[in-house]
């Protein structure tokens, strides 16, 4: 199976992916990212790699520089039906609208999002997972995210 990870995180916060590559690469995994760095538009070979995937995680964090690609491709990776997640620090602006496989994220406060993972992962009848194919992202990838949130919290710390 293949993963696509997009991502906008600070120089500094680059360690997370070598994490988010390892974890999907025990669940056997084959992992590809992004190559189209500094352009809001998607190019063919980007289309390429997310319409080949099984998973499409992206994760946004308040001091990268590439929002907008992220976003870009995940919802091109979502119109395509590629089961996918948005990992999203609160300090992004997003429209109050805005839905879809996506957790906010505060780093200095982690364990409501991690909570939300849990529950995506293992929903019940009162969760808010409404199709049963949205369930396919988190336990998938839903570990994985829950270890980068411990990580960039613990940053906080240092």
């Amino acid at each position: 199976m293949k993963a696509f990870v997009s991502y906008s995180v600070s120089d500094n916060n680059e360690y997370i992916l070598t994490l988010l590559s390892s974890k999907l690469r025990q669940k056997n995994f084959i992992v590809n990212t992004s190559q189209n760095f500094y352009g809001n538009i998607l190019d063919l070979n980007t289309m390429n790699e997310i319409h080949e995937t099984h998973l499409f995680i992206g994760v946004i964090t308040g001091l990268g520089n590439e929002k907008n690609r992220v976003f870009e491709e995940w919802k091109y990776a979502s119109s395509k039906g590629i089961p996918n997640l948005l990992l999203i620090e609160d300090s992004i602006q997003i429209q109050k609208n805005f839905s879809g496989n996506f957790i906010l994220f505060n780093r200095a406060s982690p364990q409501k999002a991690i909570s939300e993972i849990y529950n995506r992962m293992n929903p019940s009848k009162q969760s808010k997972i409404k199709n049963s194919e949205d369930i396919v992202p988190w336990l998938l990838g839903g570990a994985a995210l829950i270890a980068i949130l411990v990580l960039l919290s613990n940053e906080e710390k240092i």
